[in-house]
């Protein structure tokens, strides 16, 4: 194996945790490749160049005041945040998953109904072309972990990050569809809190909050707002111009500076890190 290889195995195994200890993804890298030795894996840590390691996972040591290298834990998420995901996250066993669930966490996560089922709900009901779609899923699964971090409503939070208008919700009738297959998605998904395992694997899962608008008067109009800032900027093709500009300016600032894979990314997309700039 490839010092390439191993280090892009090293931070699949952030993805799918998004923190979890080396010695831990070690030994199970150590079964599936018994040529891997820890002189390797050390030189691949400690590679500061190595994009794939920086783009992929950062390494910190608990109890340090601040960051900074070292061999303990993989971690895909700001350090700002790390310590309020170690507190929500539940005491068990590391999920045991195999390899090719570990390198292909995203495509298989993809391949199931659930999925399927809030991105046709997107198309059908909301109107998106395929793109947005999928970002509706992303949404999901990225917010709902994230809500059960931080305490707060995930289907809150999706509606307040539509993406540039075009992610629209208008009655509370496809709120609380929306909710309904969102909900479905989070008992079936590996949950990075639940480390590694879907909710419906353990007993007295969390419950996700799904606090939702009370009148369709009241769900965010992010369109509209949007109508209102094209308006200012001299309409949407210059608007457009600017952003364009300024994404790359900020994608250029995000790839000199250590970015979680799972972070939104600081380009201003909305998307993750990883499938975005992180790319």
């Amino acid at each position: 194996m490839t010092d390439e290889q191993l280090g892009a195995l090293l931070g699949a195994f952030s993805n799918y945790y998004w923190s979890v200890p080396v010695s831990f993804a070690v030994d199970k890298i150590a079964d599936w490749h018994p040529e891997v030795t820890a002189e390797q894996v050390g030189r691949v840590l400690m590679k500061s160049n190595n994009s794939i390691f920086w783009h992929h996972f950062c390494v910190i040591e608990e109890g340090l005041e601040e960051p900074e290298l070292a061999v303990e834990h993989l971690v895909a998420i700001d350090y700002a945040d790390y310590e309020q995901f170690i507190a929500a996250r539940i005491s068990a066993p590391y999920y045991d998953c195999d390899e090719e669930a570990i390198l292909k966490t995203d495509e298989l996560r993809f391949d199931i109904p659930e999925i399927k089922a809030i991105f046709d709900f997107g198309k059908t009901e909301l109107g998106l072309n395929d793109e947005w779609a999928g970002q509706l899923v992303d949404d999901c699964i990225f917010n709902q972990p994230k809500a059960l971090c931080e305490g707060k409503s995930w289907v809150k939070e999706v509606l307040l990050q539509e993406r540039f208008g075009k992610i629209c919700f208008r009655t509370i009738d496809q709120i609380k569809r929306f909710r309904e297959l969102g909900n479905e998605l989070y008992l079936v998904s590996p949950n990075p809190v639940l480390r590694g395992w879907k909710p419906i694997e353990i007993e007295n899962p969390p419950a996700l909050l799904d606090e939702i608008p009370d009148k369709d008067e009241d769900i965010p109009d992010e369109r509209a707002a949007m109508d209102k800032i094209f308006a200012q900027y001299g309409g949407r093709e210059r608007m457009a111009e600017m952003l364009m500009q300024r994404l790359g300016e900020m994608g250029e600032q995000a790839k000199k500076r250590k970015v979680g894979r799972n972070e939104p990314c600081p380009c201003g997309s909305g998307k993750k890190y990883k499938k975005c700039c992180g790319r």
